[in-house]
């Protein structure tokens, strides 16, 4: 193994960084939170574009200008509420007690939250919703086999009820015929009614399942959104508070000055490869000049380290400049990480 990569993997396994351990999770629920919002803005497409399809006709081109009027609309509500919802939770963090502006910032969350989940789940319900068209169906379908039924059986029955008859009993005969087929009309109508009944119960069970399902994942949709939100505002809060806390440490605040020192020894960047390094009695004045709190000590400390990190070689006579600034920037970094 490489001297770098094992450096950079005692890096990463040994020293604990918010930042970098959870910036990939922060990306990813914050990116994946922007579906929840595009579903969720379909859903209330749905719902709204009902509601204005019952306005009568005022303009040509209505309907193409309340659908794109809706779209846009809905897009800044998300948005608005994706803003709202990020600074709630970053005051949370800044203040870390429930105040007055909190209570506010919560409120104004909820009803946001709110008028999208109500939009949404009549949206939802609306784009699924098919009992109108059940209940058109089947009434159609009884009253048509109903109708078949009936035509035959009526027909039937008229017609042994015009049969002359002589004697009674053949008049009993002949009614009893006309009973028996009424029967067996009024019962293949009632078998009818009940087997589409059931049918028609049964897709209305499944739509329930279907609408319920739905509602579910207009929830689960607001919370995917909720989630990458207050992750990233969290996220954020949090490494700004670690990098707070980690430039306070000696360490890092001696790193600060190094790279202060370097800026000024490459000229702010001008200083190339082989270029001659800048005497040390000229270094020093323009240390002074640039007001940096910096001892004598500090000084020789940073040039020793420069030509132990190779940023500068050559002899006492004649040293120059072995890497860029940005090169001697890294160096300087990551020579203070290890």
């Amino acid at each position: 193994m490489k001297l770098d990569k094992f450096y950079k993997l005692k890096n990463e396994l040994e020293t604990f960084s918010f930042e970098r351990n959870f910036n990939p999770l922060s990306k990813t629920l914050y990116y994946f939170s922007f579906l929840g919002n595009i579903f969720l803005i379909l859903f209330s497409y749905f719902f709204i574009k009902d509601v204005t399809n019952s306005i009568p006709e005022l303009f040509p081109g209505q309907g193409a200008f309340f659908s794109i009027f809706i779209i846009l609309f809905m897009t800044g509500y998300a948005l608005f509420k994706r803003f709202t919802f990020e600074q709630f939770t970053l005051g949370v963090l800044r203040v870390k007690s429930i105040t007055f502006n909190t209570i506010i910032g919560l409120l104004v969350s909820m009803l946001l939250v709110g008028g999208s989940f109500y939009l949404s789940l009549k949206g939802s319900h609306r784009l699924i919703d098919t009992s109108e068209i059940i209940e058109a169906t089947t009434n159609q379908t009884i009253t048509t086999q109903i109708d078949s039924i009936a035509k035959y059986y009526d027909g039937e029955i008229q017609f042994y009820r015009n049969q002359t008859t002589r004697t009674r009993a053949d008049r009993r005969y002949r009614d009893s015929i006309v009973a028996d087929l009424q029967k067996t009309k009024d019962a293949k109508v009632q078998a009818i009614e009940q087997k589409i009944t059931n049918k028609t119960a049964s897709e209305v069970d499944t739509l329930q399942e279907n609408d319920f399902a739905f509602a579910m994942m207009v929830v689960f949709l607001e919370l995917i959104i909720l989630i990458g939100v207050a992750f990233s505002a969290f996220y954020k809060w949090t490494s700004y508070d670690e990098m707070k806390k980690t430039l306070s440490t000696p360490q890092f605040r001696q790193l600060d000055l190094n790279l202060k020192l370097l800026k000024l020894y490459y000229q702010n960047g001008r200083k190339k490869e082989q270029d001659p390094v800048l005497p040390k009695s000229k270094f020093t004045s323009l240390t002074n000049n640039a007001k940096i709190n910096c001892s004598k000590k500090d000084i020789d400390s940073f040039i020793a380290m420069c030509g132990e990190l190779e940023i500068v070689t050559g002899s006492r006579r004649k040293r120059v400049y072995n890497v860029p600034y940005e090169k001697a920037k890294e160096l300087l970094e990551n020579q203070e990480s290890i």
